[in-house]
């Protein structure tokens, strides 16, 4: 019995190790960074704001230096602050952007993994209830294309099916409804790091 018990534990580790990395499931905190827009004199800014991201993904091709990746990044934030001298505007928005992309990584096997990711897919935006001027409107949401590009690594530690990851991603959008044609938002960049979970 102890005998059989050790062949499985045996094989249950050989199948894991086999199976390693062919599977990831990040979980990411972070910042959503909006870059201003407008002209000089009539500049919109936006707040630093928190986000999150949980992403999956699957490999699809490896070899000893390079492996390919489909990966699900799905990113929110709740609520983006703007200041503008456009009293019409709302003063806040949420987004979320889910664009599926392939991630090629270098050196997937080593300690210390960078790479890069291109994708596409749609964000969603969803503007608040009030203006800056303080008055209640009724604004309706937008749902756009949305492309995405990323840069990022993974550090590995030895022995453990976990790796953690710092990131940024551009998500480049149509421009969301705040109750304005006049604020242009097209960069939406997360900063974060976290944790993957290798399966």
């Amino acid at each position: 019995m102890r005998k059989q018990l050790l062949v499985v534990s045996f094989l249950t580790v050989f199948c894991l190790n086999g199976f390693a990395q062919k599977n990831e499931l990040a979980v990411i905190a972070g910042a959503k960074i909006t870059p201003q827009v407008g002209s000089a004199t009539n500049q919109t800014t936006f707040a630093t704001k928190f986000a999150f991201e949980a992403n999956y993904a699957a490999q699809l091709a490896h070899v000893p230096t390079l492996s390919l990746h489909l990966e699900f990044p799905f990113v929110a934030s709740p609520s983006t602050d703007l200041t503008t001298s456009n009293l019409t505007a709302v003063k806040s928005y949420s987004s979320f952007f889910f664009t599926p992309a392939l991630r090629l990584k270098i050196l997937p096997e080593s300690p210390f993994s960078p790479w890069i990711s291109a994708g596409g897919g749609f964000a969603h935006f969803n503007p608040s209830s009030t203006t800056q001027a303080g008055t209640t409107v009724t604004t309706d949401s937008t749902t756009t294309s949305a492309v995405q590009a990323g840069v990022g690594a993974d550090f590995h530690p030895p022995l453990l099916p976990v790796a953690f990851r710092f990131e940024v991603r551009d998500f480049y959008t149509g421009i969301p409804n705040l109750n304005t044609v006049n604020i242009k938002v097209r960069h939406n960049l997360l900063a974060g790091g976290g944790i993957v979970l290798r399966f």
